[in-house]
């Protein structure tokens, strides 16, 4: 019997198992900031319509059209319930976290409601669906045998039709999509291209040149939000560092080998050393950040 709370262990069962499959370098140690570093990462690559009600049910988003822009300021505290059920610190967390979660380590099926339905006799859905159709409120069915029986003769019949015309539509529709994948094989598919770290940013590169690139850096799947958005920067005083309404951090640091800070325009964990970035604090501004650059520009006339 499926339930809500078969559904929470399930998610929870396959999160212990997989460690969060695609995004599992997030995940397998789970912050705050890992997580909404993950969900920056998924949020055009599981984007269907029950996806975007997960998400919208979390994030509750004010601009449909700046979704990315409001997870990278979105309260990492608000994570923490998340974190504390992943690691077993609590045994339940809320509703909109589980199905975050979900999302997250891509379990199947979700949310709750398709997830409760895989559990229901045929005749259930097909009452529930006349119901949702129609409007007509609350069907009471009193399936005696006779009519059990009949039911059961007329849905054989349109079952086997029904299979024949399944194996038919679906053989013709794989031919159709080989023959498109032969003809029409995009030359530019990201799916064939791996990235590595060259100095400051993420540069795409051939899968095939694995484990290790030019540059000496490690070749990993790619990522379009990285390429597009994670980098290396020189900051000074003059440098924004937190968001000017929200006062979110838009900096993120760590420290090298040499005791030296290195700056990067995204959460996430460090290209090289594969260590969680921290968020930009005022002390290590202070601390840390020259009062200009190098160049002549930079200095007060």
């Amino acid at each position: 019997m499926k339930t809500s709370e078969t559904y929470k262990n399930e998610i929870l069962d396959k999160y212990k198992l997989e460690k969060g499959g695609k995004v599992s370098i997030y995940l397998v140690k789970p912050t705050s900031a890992n997580i909404r570093a993950a969900c920056i990462l998924l949020l055009n690559k599981r984007n269907s319509i029950k996806d975007n009600h997960i998400l919208n049910h979390f994030f509750q988003f004010k601009n449909e059209s700046n979704k990315l822009k409001e997870i990278q300021d979105f309260d990492v505290d608000k994570f923490k319930p998340i974190v504390n059920f992943l690691k077993g610190r609590a045994k339940n967390t809320s509703t909109q976290n589980i199905e975050l979660i979900s999302w997250l380590i891509d379990f199947q099926p979700r949310p709750l409601q398709e997830y409760l339905k895989k559990d229901k006799p045929l005749y259930k859905l097909e009452i529930e669906t006349i119901k949702g159709v129609n409007n007509v409120g609350d069907i009471d069915l009193d399936l005696t045998s006779e009519s059990s029986d009949l039911i059961n003769a007329r849905d054989d019949k349109k079952g086997k039709w029904s299979t024949i015309q399944l194996v038919l539509t679906t053989s013709l529709l794989f031919g159709v999509i080989v023959l498109l994948f032969i003809i029409i094989k995009p030359v530019d598919d990201n799916e064939t291209w791996c990235m590595t770290w060259s100095k400051n940013h993420f540069e795409r590169i051939s899968c095939e040149t694995k484990p290790y690139s030019k540059y000496g850096t490690e070749v990993v799947p790619y990522e379009e939000v990285k390429m597009n958005n994670f980098k290396k920067i020189e900051v000074d005083m003059a440098t924004d560092f937190f968001a000017p309404v929200t006062n979110k951090p838009l900096i993120w640091y760590a420290k090298n080998k040499d005791g030296g800070i290195e700056y990067f325009t995204n959460p996430g964990l460090h290209p090289i050393t594969g260590k969680t970035l921290d968020e930009i604090t005022p002390y290590i501004i202070k601390k840390y950040v020259p009062l200009h650059s190098n160049k002549i520009e930079s200095f007060v006339q």
